[in-house]
């Protein structure tokens, strides 16, 4: 039974390693990190320093605590709609029972790094991702939604009444008023 434990807590030591490598790449805070894994501040500063991580390369300060970055432009809204349809992929078999920390960490990394690949542009970060994750999980503030011209999919605050449009309507939008505000000046200057 030792031997059975013993091979237990190598493999989540090696899950950990494994998490806190990726995070690390992908440029998560130490807090986040430490929350995830168990790791020690110490223990992550030599991961780094083994993996040869410059100080530059990591974000400072706290995590975001507000969705504004996700929810302030149409293109935000249209990333975090699509994020957001990737969590049922990722749902574990036994997501009835309650997840750990660690669980959750490599469910919320998988999905980042499907939608990175998917689209490796994008302005979300993955304490962005975690967020955006527990609040849709909560349900009281976000709901995914559809763009009022074109129908795509978009993310929603539950209170807004009106429904906004996505990125790509939005630009469609603001080349059309281009184009109408170059024909008058045109025609003034005539």
């Amino acid at each position: 039974m030792d031997a059975h434990h013993n091979d237990d807590s190598v493999a989540r030591e090696i899950r950990c390693f494994e998490l806190a490598r990726r995070l690390i790449f992908h440029e998560v805070r130490t807090q986040t990190i430490r929350k995830l894994t168990g790791f020690s501040r110490n223990r992550l500063a030599t991961l780094r320093r083994r993996l040869k991580v410059s100080d530059d390369a990591r974000r400072h300060g706290p995590p975001p605590r507000s969705l504004d970055v996700l929810l302030r432009t149409a293109r935000g809204r249209t990333e975090a709609a699509a994020v957001a349809a990737l969590f049922p992929i990722f749902k574990h078999p036994a997501s009835i029972q309650r997840t750990s920390a660690l669980d959750d960490g490599e469910q919320t990394c998988d999905i980042y790094d499907a939608y990175l690949a998917y689209y490796p542009q994008s302005n979300v970060r993955f304490e962005e991702l975690m967020l955006l994750k527990r609040t849709l999980a909560k349900g009281d503030l976000l709901e995914l939604g559809l763009c009022r011209e074109c129908k795509g999919l978009i993310m929603n605050i539950r209170i807004d009444r009106c429904r906004p449009i996505c990125a790509h309507c939005n630009s469609l939008r603001e080349s059309e008023q281009d184009s109408v505000f170059l024909d008058e000046k045109t025609t003034a200057l005539s």
